[in-house]
């Protein structure tokens, strides 16, 4: 895909900015391809037309999308970038506070000027034994990783920690060196690793200061390298220091200090000892006072100076060594207070009685006289001999800071050598960890000759850390045989030419300084005329005449030409040299011996030299300059880290204020150029900068794959087709072995379809959502419409039609009403009341019978029940009995092989005798007779036996009986329940005929009835009509009455019959259906005779109506009776009206009687469906019992095979019986003759065995001389699985108490007190032995308490004798008091269990994070992001080795299993398996605040449900 397509509306992008460098802005226009403006809408809401070159394409750095934001590995980002990186690390920084963050394999550490609670030991063991990338980044992961890599890969490591003054650099390598001594403690009593530790306060205290950017800042390099053994534990340390700061020492700026060691020592200066010292406030002395501030908020250095004295003391330095520092220190200060005046031009003194210079030679123990004269002369070689010529004040103050200086750095250097000495260590280095404290690249307004040995350092890092990362991407793309193909870099090897090659900048310099005239001018004209307009690397300033500007790989810096020559010469005189030769101080005058030894700083074989001045050199090792020391060394350091591997830390100053998380992106921008971030991020855009595994990039993007995809079963070739199908340029990813690789944009890319497919499901369901709201609010507002209209138009008909007369009818015929309805309403509810009262009485008294037959029913079967199960539970008492038996003969027999076998091994001579003399007794008849008793003996029995087994039989035979009797009982209830069914049938039956007689009785009276009021038909047609009514309203009322009583009184019925009075009612309803179905027919049948006869009725009515109007009308029609009849006769006609009344009379009769026809008509056929529907419900209750018969049938023959199967083994347990009595009879036989001939033979012997026997019972004989083959056979020898399978668990536990006991019952203190010092050292030798060996000591702590308690019980003690038998507390212990080997015995047991919870915690505890926390039980939540360089470590775990939930408990299982075979106690058990549980828990929680990434929605939900 095209970067330019990415450039649609809606998506965000980089444009540059004055003040935040970078600004964020909105694409408000798609981007058409050759356009030259890109419309941009600002976050203010202004709009921007950004300026597009058309032909270069040059459009602004894309935004990543919203799930990078924030990431931990800026090598994640989808887009690599300037912009990208800055915002990333300020999201982390200002809003999540979290100062560490991966940039592939640095660790960009933001310094926050606060103290963050994220270093104490917790966090340390936390990240032990962590992966690189599995937490959130930090210092200690990073140590760590050096750490396991040092340990797997026996490879020396190192930490390269860089960054400008104030970024925090000291405290990372301190926290690095703090992890160090934490996770690898020595096993010596040196405590090394607090001598490690204890060197940074003194290194601090001499070689930092405070300065306008750090309270605490580094001036000198320091590349401490820590030695570990073969067991990857620390055995000594070494430490090399490099360029430290001289100058600060007689000169700070404004707002500095000198280093801090002054200002505790002043500080310090009322102190006793410190009285000889002669010292005051620091703003007293002028080397400390220069600054202007000599103290620092937040800092006492009083009490750091007394930290200090302790790490001296710490690190083997004694007090005349501390002294002598202190002096040297002292002399310093007072040695910048000595005031020099000017005599002439070329001459000057010091000032006589000057109180400083003799304090300085007092502590120094120099010549005053001396000192003084050296410090205003100077010796210079001409070429036959020496001059001794004065200097001026200028030049003599110069001598006095030059002294001070080399006193210091020599000081310095024999500090640093004191601490390697106790920091040396007697055996063999395996391997090292180095931590390179070193200053990164530095650009300031001035800078001088320290800025540019800095930047020279740092380019020469730089390069090294090209030269890695092209390692690690080599590496990357061959394991997951991907093609390597060459990035293009800013190599900046031209630069490194430029300054160290020959003739370059530091060789140039080195020549000018061994000229005698040499000066910057002619230096910087040499540089101009090789370099100038030749390197482009080189050039000049336009304004400066002395300077000259080298363009780095980060910046282009200026470098003043004044001082250059002086540093890099760091000339002393000779005669300064030959006073302090004098000291008596043995400190200072090694300082300046002629075998002065080499400095901490430097390699053994690098000499220092000085350059030559004016005069002859007073030693040729002083000829060296500076640079050529620091390039040495320089080159030195290199070839260090080249041999390892490096780690690298970037610390980033956020703001130059010292606010706490204040983010100032001009000057992290500076840095992140400076330190190598950026280049960091550009090589790696170049080639695949994302990369997701497959998993990970299934379980993102899986909204974008088809169903037809989702189909297939290889989960990578799905990601394969899926990525072609949406990229289609095959150069913007790459498939490996393992993992998916994107070109830079790719990812973004992705996210940007994922967020337009999920944006088009959100309309979707919007639009859906939304149309039914709206179709909701429109039906509402209909049905509000049509009710308002339907009142409108009711209102208007109601206003047209409405009078007064009208109101008035209306009125009138309502009071008429309401009088008559509540008339009917009074009868009918008087008839009704009688008719309930009646139909209850009946109804409780047949409720009351069938609740007493049914009581009956429930006693009588209960009684059935109570002998049935008594029958049954004596029956299997008896299998059981006869069970017990044979298991209980069985056992007896072989207990008596057994004996019998002792006893033949025991008496194998008595068997030869027995033999000789059973030939010699056969022939006695006596024998014979008792053996044919005996024979007759067993005769009898079997006969017994015999007689038991009838007698058995008959019981079985009597059982059948009783069965058989209680099935004809049953049969004979059933056949009652029959009858009292077809009873209460015939019950029904006659009540259904009553009722139907009674409604031919009111049909026959409605007919007389109708008869009268033909006759009376204008004086009772009301009355007559209300009656009829109020009967047919009755008669509706009982008749439902009626089917709810029959409905309830038949599921009644129903519900509480058993399944056998089921069957019978089946029986009797199927006898009734086709009677009911008869009686239905002959209901239709007289229903149609009814209607018949009601429509003959009709017929006559009619007629006779006619016959009656004819009669009263004269068989004239209206119209000529009006004619013929005057208005006269027409009002006598009708004076009472009543021919109105004659005619209304008839047509309400003949409403009446059509109303009645139509109810007839209506009742009859309810009744015929209630019967069809009773029909169709007992159709369906009689197969339900049908199929509970067929049900009831199978138990029976299931019954029915049990008891013939038990009758047969009953059949054959008798004939084991027999065979078991009859071996039983043989073996009592041989064992009678056996113990005769014994008797015969030897009775004394057999007496004497059986007391022997009975007094050693319950002990093992151990003679002093078995001892040590007991111990070895049964505790260093034995192993736990042999002995679980094998035998007893706890075996060894009881011979040994065995054993004790008969040491104790012999009354042999000696045997006791050596049997049981062998037992507890043998089990101690065992466990240690085994100390990681899980089932050897589980078995043991098993053994340990079976021993312990059987020591408890068996002691004799009343507290412990509670719960024993008479014969247990016969057996107890009698001549020794063992509770001290009891309390030896649970201290040892309490170390077992303690180290069986170690080893199962340290075996549970690798699984526990990824079991927990990075499996997903649940697919289609996944939180994934793409991975970055950090998870490419060579410790990172494979995906075949991950663990799950399933792992953890297939270890728990493991745990419990082992322990409960070796009889473990249950809640020895308990307890541990909750400290698991506990270690579980606490282990989840803290991962869970570590890593931020985790303490989401969606991982709570996997955790919830795992």
């Amino acid at each position: 895909m095209a970067v330019a397509e990415l450039y649609t509306k809606f998506n965000s992008v980089w444009i540059p900015d004055p003040d935040e460098v970078w600004c964020p802005a909105e694409i408000a226009k798609d981007y058409q391809r050759g356009s030259d403006v890109l419309l941009l809408q600002l976050e203010n809401g202004t709009e921007l037309k950004y300026p597009v070159d058309p032909v270069k394409s040059l459009l602004p750095p894309l935004r990543n999308p919203d799930i990078l934001v924030g990431e931990n590995d800026l090598t994640a980002l989808s887009y690599l970038h300037e912009p990208a990186v800055l915002h990333n690390l300020k999201v982390r920084f200002v809003d999540s506070q979290l100062i560490y963050t991966y940039c592939g394999i640095i660790l960009v550490a933001i310094n926050p000027y606060k103290q963050l609670p994220i270093y104490g030991d917790v966090i340390i063991h936390a990240y032990c034994g962590r992966n690189m990338g599995d937490m959130d980044p930090h210092i200690f992961a990073v140590a760590e990783e050096a750490y396991k890599q040092m340990a797997r890969k026996n490879r020396n490591q190192s930490i390269i920690v860089s960054g400008e003054s104030g970024a925090g650099k000291t405290v990372s390598a301190r926290y690095a060196m703090r992890y160090f001594a934490t996770v690898s403690k020595s096993s010596s009593k040196d405590c090394v690793e607090d001598k490690v530790l204890a060197s940074n306060p003194i290194t601090e205290a001499i070689g930092n200061a405070k300065t306008t950017r750090n309270d605490n800042s580094s001036r000198f390099g320091k590349y401490t390298e820590i030695s570990f053994d073969n067991r990857y534990r620390i055995i000594g340390a070494n430490m090399r220091t490099y360029l430290l700061e001289k100058s600060r020492v007689v000169f700070q700026t404004e707002n500095e200090r000198n280093y801090h060691i002054f200002y505790q020592l002043c500080a310090s200066a009322g102190r006793k000892e410190f009285e000889h010292l002669k010292l005051d406030v620091a703003e007293n002395f002028s080397y400390v006072s220069k600054g202007g501030n000599a103290v620092i908020d937040g800092v006492n250095d009083q009490t750091d100076f007394i930290e200090t004295q302790k790490t001296f003391s710490l690190l083997g330095m004694n007090k005349d060594f501390q002294m002598d520092v202190f002096k040297v220190l002292a002399g310093i200060l007072h040695l910048g207070n000595v005031q020099i005046r000017s005599l002439n031009e070329e001459k000057s003194e010091v000032i006589r009685g000057d109180h400083h210079l003799q304090v300085f030679s007092e502590l120094l123990e120099l010549k005053e006289e001396e000192m003084a004269y050296g410090l205003c002369h100077r010796k210079i070689a001409t070429g036959s001999d020496t001059v001794i010529k004065p200097m001026t004040k200028v030049q003599a103050v110069n001598a006095r800071d030059a002294l001070a200086k080399h006193i210091y750095s020599k000081l310095f250097s024999c500090i640093v050598e004191h601490i390697n000495k106790a920091l040396q260590f007697s055996g063999k280095q395996h391997t090292f960890i180095g931590v390179l404290d070193i200053y990164g690249f530095e650009t300031f307004d001035m800078n001088s000759f320290e800025q540019f040995c800095i930047n020279y350092a740092n380019e020469k890092l730089q390069q090294q850390f090209n030269l890695h990362v092209f390692k690690l991407e080599q590496d990357e793309y061959m394991k997951e045989d991907i093609p390597w193909t060459l990035i293009e870099f800013n190599d900046n090897q031209p630069c490194i030419d430029l300054i160290e090659a020959k003739m370059g900048i530091l060789e140039l310099l080195d020549e000018e300084c061994l000229l005698p005239q040499g000066t910057e001018d002619n230096w910087l004209q040499k540089l101009q005329n090789n370099y100038l307009n030749k390197n482009p690397l080189f050039e000049k300033p336009r304004m400066m005449r002395k300077a000259f500007i080298i363009q780095h790989f980060a910046d282009k810096v200026q470098y003043e030409c004044e001082g250059f020559l002086e540093k890099n010469r760091d000339t002393l005189y000779e005669e300064l040299i030959n006073v302090l030769k004098k000291s008596k101080i043995h400190l200072l005058a090694n300082f300046f011996s002629d075998n002065e030894s080499s400095t901490g700083n430097l390699n053994a074989n690098i000499k220092v030299r000085a350059a030559r001045t004016g005069f002859k050199s007073f030693k040729k090792q002083h000829r060296t300059t500076v640079g050529s020391k620091f390039r040495s060394s320089l080159h030195l350091l290199m070839e260090t880290l080249n041999a390892t591997t490096p780690h690298y830390v970037r610390c980033i100053k956020p703001n130059d204020s010292k606010l706490p998380f204040e983010y100032d992106c001009k000057r992290v921008v500076q840095q992140l150029r400076a330190c190598g971030v950026l280049e960091t991020i550009r090589i790696s855009a170049q080639s695949y900068p994302s990369r997701w595994t497959y998993f990970e990039f299934f379980g993102r993007y899986r909204i974008l794959m088809s169903q037809h995809d989702l189909a297939i079963n290889d989960k990578k070739q799905i990601c394969k087709e899926v990525l072609q199908r949406l990229i289609q340029d095959p150069n913007q990813f790459h498939f490996g072995k393992t993992k998916i690789f994107f070109r830079a944009g790719q990812v973004a890319y992705l996210e940007k379809l994922r967020a337009d497919r999920l944006r088009a499901a959100s309309i979707t369901i919007q639009k859906n959502y939304r149309c039914w709201i709206q179709r909701k609010k429109f039906l509402t507002l209909k049905r509000a419409a049509i009710i308002l209209q339907q009142y409108v138009r009711g209102e208007r008909t109601i206003r047209r039609m409405l009078t007064a007369t009208t109101l008035k009818q209306a009125w009138a015929a309502v009071i008429i009403q309401k009088h008559w309805r509540r008339f009917l309403v009074r009868r009918r509810y008087q008839l009704i009341v009688g008719a309930i009262v009646v139909i209850q009485s009946h109804t409780r008294g047949w409720l009351a019978r069938r609740n007493y037959q049914k009581l009956v029913k429930d006693q009588k079967a209960l009684i059935i029940q109570k002998h049935v199960r008594a029958w049954l539970v004596r029956r299997r008492y008896q299998s059981i009995r006869r069970f017990v038996l044979n298991i209980q003969l069985t056992f007896r027999v072989k207990q008596l092989h057994r004996k019998l076998d002792e006893q033949s091994k025991e008496n194998k001579g008595l068997l030869e005798r027995l033999t000789s003399l059973s030939t010699l007794h056969s022939s006695e008849a006596g024998k014979f007779h008792k053996v044919e008793e005996e024979l007759k003996k067993s005769m009898t029995q079997k006969k017994f036996i015999e007689d038991q087994m009838k007698q058995s039989k008959s019981q079985t035979e009597q059982v059948l009986s009783e069965l058989r009797k209680e099935t004809l009982s049953l049969r004979g209830q059933n056949e009652k329940l029959k009858k009292q069914h077809q009873d209460q049938t015939q019950e029904m039956k006659d009540k259904v005929d009553q009722i139907t007689q009674a409604h031919l009785d009111n049909l026959e009276r409605e007919e007389h009835q109708r008869r009268k009021s033909e006759n009376n038909f204008q004086i009772q047609k009301e009355d007559y009509e209300n009656q009829i009514e109020a009967l047919n309203d009755e008669v509706k009322h009982l008749r439902e009455e009626r089917v709810q009583l029959q409905e309830q009184v038949h599921e009644e019925y129903l519900s509480n019959e058993d399944l056998r009075k089921e069957l019978a009612e089946l029986t009797n309803e199927a006898l009734v259906i086709p009677k009911l179905k008869g009686d239905i027919t002959t209901l239709e049948l007289k229903k149609q005779g009814l209607e018949m006869c009601l429509q003959n009725q009709r017929k006559e009515m009619r007629e006779k109506v006619e016959e009656i109007t004819q009669q009263l009308l004269g068989g004239l029609e209206g119209e000529e009776l009006r004619k013929r009849l005057c208005p006269e006769d027409m009002e006598q006609l009708n004076e009472d009206g009543e021919l109105w009344m004659a005619y209304e009379g008839l047509k309400r009769a003949s409403r009446v009687m059509e109303m009645h026809i139509q109810s007839q008509k209506e009742n009859y056929e309810k009744e015929i469906e209630d019967l069809s529907f009773k029909i169709g419900h007992l159709c369906e209750q009689t197969t339900q019992l049908q199929q509970r018969l067929q049900e009831e049938n199978h138990t029976n023959e299931n019954v029915r095979l049990e008891m013939t199967r038990l009758a047969n083994d009953n059949m054959d347990l008798e004939e084991q019986l027999e065979q078991k009595d009859r071996q039983i009879k043989k073996l009592q036989n041989q064992i009678k003759s056996l113990t005769k001939t014994a008797d015969k033979v030897n009775p004394t012997n057999v007496n004497a065995s059986l007391v022997s026997r009975k007094e050693y019972l319950g002990m093992l004989e151990c003679k002093t001389e078995d001892e040590e083959k007991l111990i070895k056979n049964l505790i260093l020898g034995l192993k736990p699985q042999g002995v679980v399978v094998n035998m007893i668990p706890g075996l060894p536990a009881y011979v040994l108490f065995m054993c004790v006991r008969y040491a104790d019952d012999t009354n042999d203190p000696d045997m006791l007190k050596s049997l049981m010092n062998s037992i507890i050292g043998g089990i101690k030798d065992v466990t240690k032995n085994h100390n990681e060996d899980f089932e050897m000591l589980s078995f043991w702590l098993s053994n340990s308490v079976h021993f312990l308690n059987c020591l408890k019980q068996y002691s004799g003690e009343e507290e412990f004798m509670k719960h024993n038998s008479p014969q247990q507390n016969d057996q107890c212990l009698k001549n020794f008091d063992l509770s001290e080997y009891r309390q030896i015995l649970s201290d040892l047991a309490i170390h077992i269990y303690q180290q069986v919870i170690k080893v199962m915690e340290d075996n549970l505890q690798p699984l526990i994070v990824p079991g927990m926390l990075e499996h997903e039980s649940l697919q289609g939540i996944s939180s994934m992001k793409p991975t970055g360089l950090r998870k490419r470590s060579s410790s990172f775990l494979d995906e075949s080795e991950q663990y799950t939930i399933s792992s953890i408990l297939q270890q728990l299982s493991y745990f419990f299993s082992t322990m409960c075979q070796h009889g473990t106690d249950t809640d020895l058990i308990r307890q541990a398996i909750k400290q698991l549980f506990f270690q579980i828990g606490a282990i989840t929680i803290n991962n869970l605040f570590l890593r931020k990434d985790m303490c989401s929605c969606r991982k709570g939900m996997q955790i919830r449900y795992k």
